[in-house]
């Protein structure tokens, strides 16, 4: 199959959907030109964001029609940019309203995070593993925006005219590094 990639979760749809919207939105996530999906098809084309996701089949629609689940066990990369499609060319302008999460985990261990949907304003959030390893076998990954973020802070400490126990570091760099650790 290639990369694969593991969900779980759910996004609730308000109201349920209707019948035909369900099996539109079936056929529209597996690639199917039908009557119903070609214009969705075609204003995906037109829109500023021309691309679909590379593979189909990665999300489904629960038997009551009242969420959008994704694909379970071994999958691939898409369900983020499935969803903003479904949201921007189909659901929205239906007038239904997504909210929930779906949780992505990679083969990769770095590979993994969570999509967030609220009032069918979507994000992607990939997580930061903060989690070093025991002392014998240390995993010294950090997420690379919060690399930076410490690089940057360091950069910017400053010792001049101080004491010597006194460093000055910029408040623009202490805040991005207080915004990528979570909150405790």
């Amino acid at each position: 199959m290639g990369y694969a990639v593991y969900y779980s979760g759910e996004v609730e749809v308000t109201p349920s959907l209707t019948e035909d919207d369900a099996r539109t939105i079936r056929a529209f996530v597996n690639l199917e030109p039908t009557d119903e999906t070609r214009p969705l098809f075609a204003a995906i084309a037109e829109s500023s964001e021309p691309d679909l996701p590379g593979y189909g089949s990665l999300l489904t629609v629960s038997e009551e029609r009242d969420a959008i689940l994704p694909e379970e066990g071994e999958s691939r990369h898409g369900v983020r940019m499935w969803l903003k499609l479904l949201i921007e060319h189909f659901l929205g302008p239906r007038g239904y309203v997504l909210n929930g999460e779906v949780e992505w985990d990679g083969e990769d261990l770095e590979d993994r995070g969570r999509l967030f949907i609220k009032d069918n304003e979507l994000e992607d959030v990939e997580d930061v593993i903060f989690n070093a390893g025991p002392s014998w076998a240390p995993n010294h990954f950090v997420d690379d925006h919060l690399k930076q973020a410490l690089r940057n802070l360091l950069d910017s400490a400053d010792n001049a005219g101080c004491s010597p126990d006194l460093t000055v570091v910029a408040a623009a760099h202490v805040d991005a590094v207080r915004a990528l650790l979570p909150a405790s």
